[in-house]
């Protein structure tokens, strides 16, 4: 057999037989990668067959091998598009790494179309719809609480409310934006301090210190 792609739907596979995250493969594990060569073929349209049968096969090293290199040059292509995916990517509230097939699930329910997302899309690609669907469900959260804030504007006192809409509810990245604001600030303040502090010219006063003495101009 040859193997030609690996495909979401293999993927999916992978992690219900292996109980865990795709982002925990590891390509030395024997068991790791049996598992992927595994549905790797069932999801190809080819006989069925159970994981025991199948590496029962795999005892043949030739076998074995020719189906790892084709395994091998596979990821070697899609590595050249797939940037690293972090924690912020595919991590749940806890930080823990999210299953892809979650992930996909949610894309697939939020428009995404099933067959193409199973059948034909590619792992390196799964970030950038990824990207464009939390980015769209930020502005539609943004956009209900801008409208609820209207709602309410003409039973509260709006002067109390500085930051406006913000007021009613913080959001994480919001959050996220100002911890990085206020950084900014401090750095930049921090970096005016450190140049007044080398400046060796006249005081607000009008005095120059040298050497200890202080003389009036």
């Amino acid at each position: 057999m040859k193997y030609q792609r690996l495909t979401i739907k293999a993927i999916i596979r992978w992690e219900q037989l292996r109980e865990k995250s795709f982002s925990q493969m590891n390509y030395t594990d024997k068991e790791d990668i049996e598992s992927l060569l595994y549905v790797m073929y069932i999801t190809s349209d080819k006989s069925r067959y159970t994981f025991e049968v199948f590496r029962q096969v795999l005892t043949d090293e030739r076998f074995m091998n020719a189906m790892s290199s084709d395994l091998g040059k596979i990821m070697e292509v899609v590595a050249q598009f797939q940037r690293k995916i972090t924690t912020s990517d595919v991590g749940n509230s806890e930080g823990s790494p999210e299953n892809i097939g979650k992930i996909v699930s949610t894309l697939i329910m939020a428009g995404l179309d099933a067959h193409y997302a199973l059948n034909e899309m590619e792992l390196c690609d799964l970030p950038l719809y990824l990207e464009v669907y939390e980015q769209k469900k930020k502005e539609q959260m943004e956009e209900s609480r801008m409208w609820t804030y209207f709602t309410m504007l003409p039973h509260i006192d709006a002067r109390k409310m500085k930051n406006g809409a913000k007021d009613l509810i913080t959001f994480p990245w919001e959050e996220e934006e100002m911890r990085k604001e206020a950084e900014r600030a401090i750095k930049e303040d921090a970096g005016r301090f450190e140049e007044f502090m080398k400046t060796k010219k006249t005081d607000y006063y009008g005095m120059e210190k040298d050497s200890g003495n202080i003389y009036s101009h």
